[in-house]
């Protein structure tokens, strides 16, 4: 099989908040946005990221009647690398986002990381390399 990465496509039940945090608090470029269809694309370093309304997602695949939530532990995070993680915790906190975790340096991995979630309550993580 020959592929190549595409994008990270996250489903949220929510599209209109988490367009507006991808927006506004993360500060994503926008390349396309479809409220009416559900769909959105942000342009993030050199990948593709995109929302798509939860429930026209199952319907395209003919699985809405499956439930939209179970309790479970988070079946994906979404990371980004940052140059200075504490710079970027101060802007994302006086947007009023609430961290999970406070920054933590991890010198096994060489990562300074930090988690806090979108309106959605998608695990986001964000980390900075320590060298």
């Amino acid at each position: 099989m020959n592929v190549k990465f595409a994008c990270t496509r996250l489903l949220v039940n929510d599209w209109k908040a988490c367009f507006n945090f991808y927006k506004n608090v993360m500060e994503f470029e926008v390349s396309v946005e479809d409220e009416q269809s559900g769909y959105a694309e942000f342009k993030v370093a050199d990948m593709k990221f995109e929302l798509f309304h939860r429930q026209e997602m199952a319907q395209m695949i003919s699985n809405s009647q499956k439930p939209t939530h179970a309790e479970c532990q988070d079946p994906v995070v979404l990371i980004f690398t940052v140059q200075d993680l504490d710079e970027e915790c101060q802007q994302l906190k006086h947007k009023g986002v609430q961290m999970i975790t406070t920054p933590t340096s991890n010198p096994y991995y060489g990562i300074k990381t930090v988690y806090f979630r979108d309106p959605d309550e998608n695990l986001i993580g964000l980390f900075q390399p320590l060298a």
